[in-house]
């Protein structure tokens, strides 16, 4: 337990039949998701005031259980308005009444709420929208980490939940099948833990090879760990424990990575924020709603979801075509091929041209300090002596010129002044 926090409170109220429950229809949440639900179901029996087995065993004794139904539904009404004016979101507030609901449809039966009674969800106010610009920005500020952190949050716009706890051997099995195949956008089905709800997921070419130089930067590190080595961890995203990365954790990379890009901020800052931007990318990209919420992970109801086959292959197609709008780096072909790669080599070019700047620079040091001056002042007058149609009194203003000369710089001046002869004379020829 981290420093400052609160002990959690102890869920009396919810014992064999909740956490059964949770197991079942939860099967692939977070240990975090499933505690919330947990807890979501011991506040609403606290403020009834009984436990998961006695609220059930009243509904089996109930005689007419559509006014058990309605009764329970006033009572989740009221549940939901203590919780408001105790001052809890609004959203906050429709989850805890979401995860009753869902107890009760699936342990008992569906309750009857009285219309408009719990507010429709309210969209956050006030926070940042990223802009691709800005994100290119963040990404080329970034570390190794901070890279494949943020071209893989554009690539597959998870929640931040599902995002830290990614698994470490089927993402890289991904990545290893992308680059050996040379498959530009990678595509794979996910669950996602917190819903259950399926997604079309992709890896661009930015994230497969940021994820590729993570991979290998973390198992280098944890290898040439002291006193010990560290043994690959099973999460992508892992901490220096073994375990993943905390949601807090991952939201400050990504503020850090704002203020590191210099990022005009208009709002709050959180990882959500790449996630919206994903959704609006995949709108401007063409993409219908349905094929984005499969893109994302976002519920389709069943009733639509069954005259919508083949939605997944769709995502397929179309994704490739939404590489300009969610791409951190380069610029897109028509191809879709890989930009990374030229980027690559003109990166090598650059570092190669410093590399000869300096070597030239170190040469020149050299005959500075081994040629004295007068020596070069004489290999001048030679060089101009030997030239055609050089007269007397052009070598005598060379001499002159060089007699006044202090630095090489000047000494370069008149070489300069010995080629223009040259050049001149090689066109009056011609």
């Amino acid at each position: 337990m981290k420093a400052g926090r609160k002990p959690l409170k102890a869920m009396t109220q919810i014992g064999e039949i909740t956490d059964n429950w949770i197991n079942a229809s939860y099967a692939n949440a977070s240990s975090h998701d499933k505690w919330s639900h947990r807890n979501r179901i011991n506040l609403f029996l606290e403020f009834l005031g009984m436990t998961d087995t006695e609220f059930l065993e009243g509904y089996k004794r109930s005689k007419d259980r559509a006014e058990w139904s309605k009764q329970i539904g006033l009572k989740v009404v009221a549940f939901y308005n203590k919780r408001l004016i105790e001052g809890y979101a609004t959203n906050t507030v429709r989850a805890e009444v979401s995860s009753v609901r869902a107890f009760c449809r699936d342990n008992a039966t569906t309750l009857i709420l009285p219309r408009r009674k719990i507010a429709k969800a309210k969209s956050a106010m006030g926070e940042h929208e990223f802009t691709r610009e800005e994100l290119s920005k963040m990404f080329y500020v970034a570390d190794v980490r901070g890279k494949a952190i943020l071209s893989t949050a554009v690539s597959l716009g998870f929640s931040i939940e599902d995002f830290s706890e990614l698994n470490r051997d089927y993402i890289e099995s991904l990545v290893n099948k992308a680059i050996n195949e040379k498959i530009d956008f990678i595509g794979f089905d996910y669950e996602r833990g917190k819903t259950g709800v399926a997604s079309r997921s992709h890896l661009t070419p930015e994230s497969v090879n940021s994820l590729k130089a993570w991979f290998e930067y973390i198992d280098q590190k944890r290898a040439e760990h002291k006193p010990e080595p560290q043994l690959k961890s099973e999460w992508v995203w892992c901490n220096g424990d073994g375990g993943h990365l905390d949601d807090q954790t991952i939201n400050d990379i990504i503020k850090d990575l704002v203020k590191k890009a210099n990022v005009c901020v208009a709002g709050t800052i959180r990882f959500h924020l790449i996630r919206k931007f994903l959704m609006s990318s995949l709108h401007d990209a063409g993409f219908d709603s349905w094929e984005t919420k499969r893109a994302l992970g976002k519920e389709i109801p069943t009733s639509d979801d069954t005259y919508l086959k083949g939605l997944s292959r769709k995502v397929t197609e179309k994704f490739p075509k939404a590489y300009e709008y969610i791409r951190l780096t380069g610029f897109a072909n028509h191809n879709h091929t890989r930009i990374e790669d030229l980027e690559t080599k003109i990166q090598q070019i650059e570092i190669k041209m410093e590399s000869m700047t300096l070597e030239n620079a170190t040469l020149k040091g050299i005959i500075d300090f081994a040629i004295p001056p007068e020596t070069i002042k004489k290999a001048l007058i030679e060089t101009a002596k030997r030239l055609p149609n050089m007269t007397d009194d052009k070598i005598h203003q060379l001499e002159n010129i060089l007699a006044h000369a202090r630095t090489i710089e000047e000494m370069q001046s008149g070489l300069v002044n010995i080629m223009v002869v040259r050049k001149s004379e090689k066109e009056n020829v011609q």
